[in-house]
């Protein structure tokens, strides 16, 4: 073998072994944290919607299984999002109404009545119940009196460990997916597949008006501002800031901003990267928008990390409420966006209508949950 020949063949093995530990040594997950780098993940320019859709629907497919979804969030057919989008804002345009609005605030104080004279008050559980019971009755129509207590907490407690359990190695057998489903379809029969609407709404918006009880619960002005939009739902007392002594209080809206800020209830976003086969060894698979530390940014304002709902406040140059990522960004931001904030508000107003020491109160645990961690949190009658 001539030494022209052994030069060549030492040269091929080290761009192999370039190539091999290239592939090794690139991360299956790219995290995204910064708030640009988080807007140009979720909306990337001169992307066509079908490659967006796929891109989010390919991580998601555990909840195919996990849950039976069959929605745009698990399919990339431009024409299941459409017909998702369309029919999303058909319900959520019939509840903004005038008539809708008061009906969904009436259901909202029916549904805490109800789930306070159940057997249990463990906080989580209550606060599951009443938001997947406004879902219900509220947005599809279900009659509250169909809504037993116990089948309510079955569903909210078995999609919950059914999410968690998606995103482990835990096997998922079908026998909690078709008990879940014998309740949905009993209570909203003339829909194909409910959980597609039932899960996006309920999912996020128990966790934001529990958290938004708390804090509210620890703060006599946060308590001031959603019994004044208790008494008054409209969307200016939403929006409403108030001076109180030497306190500004904070409007219902900003609470609610600053909850969704602090604490969104989905904190990371994954979108898969699409590439052909031959790169697939050398990028990342997984891009991942962390929510949570983007909304960690001094461009949220001063001292990012603490609760502060003032920082929402006109004088404050912080974003505003669409400045926010926990409903994601761009052409696939959700569709309920604008109307979750002001219905979990609602929730979290009535909630603390009854909270006022005198027939129940919270009983606190050893830190704030998320959708899990609420050990030892309850409601007490007094």
């Amino acid at each position: 073998m001539s030494h022209t020949s052994i030069v060549l063949i030492f040269s091929a093995a080290v761009a192999v072994a370039a190539i091999v530990a290239k592939a090794l040594t690139t991360p299956k997950t790219r995290i995204h944290s910064s708030v640009r780098a988080v807007r140009t993940l979720l909306s990337p320019p001169d992307i066509p919607t079908p490659a967006l859709l796929r891109a989010r629907s390919i991580p998601n497919q555990r909840l195919v299984k996990a849950l039976g979804i069959s929605s745009t969030f698990v399919s990339d057919d431009p024409g299941v999002h459409d017909n998702f989008t369309r029919e999303a804002k058909v319900l959520i345009g019939a509840v903004s109404a005038k008539d809708g609005w008061s009906r969904l605030v009436d259901v909202a104080e029916t549904c805490v009545n109800r789930f306070l004279d159940a057997e249990s008050l463990d906080y989580a559980t209550f606060v599951q119940s009443v938001t997947l019971s406004v879902v219900l009755a509220g947005l599809l129509g279900t009659d509250i009196e169909d809504l037993d207590p116990v089948d309510v907490a079955f569903v909210t407690k078995a999609i919950n460990d059914r999410w968690a359990q998606s995103k482990s190695s835990t096997t998922l057998t079908t026998e909690v997916l078709d008990r879940i489903n014998h309740h949905i379809i009993r209570w909203v029969p003339d829909r194909t597949n409910p959980l597609n609407l039932i899960i996006p709404a309920y999912e996020t918006m128990w966790r934001v008006a529990a958290i938004a009880v708390v804090y509210s619960n620890r703060d006599s002005l946060l308590r001031d501002a959603f019994i004044s939009y208790d008494e008054n739902p409209t969307d200016d007392q939403f929006r409403a800031f108030a001076d109180e002594g030497t306190r500004a209080q904070p409007s219902a809206e900003a609470i609610i901003c600053e909850v969704l800020r602090l604490h969104p209830p989905t904190r990371h976003i994954t979108r898969a990267v699409v590439v052909p086969w031959w790169k697939r060894p050398f990028v990342p698979s997984i891009d991942v928008a962390d929510i949570e530390e983007a909304h960690k940014s001094p461009l949220f304002g001063n001292d990012p990390e603490s609760f502060n709902p003032m920082r929402f406040h006109a004088s404050h140059a912080a974003p505003k409420r669409d400045q926010l990522y926990a409903f994601g960004h761009g052409k696939l931001k959700c569709v309920a966006a604008s109307w979750a904030p002001p219905a979990a508000a609602v929730i979290t107003a009535k909630i603390m209508a009854k909270l006022d020491d005198v027939a129940f109160k919270l009983q606190e645990g050893p830190c704030i949950g998320k959708r899990e961690g609420w050990e030892g949190w309850s409601i007490q009658r007094v």
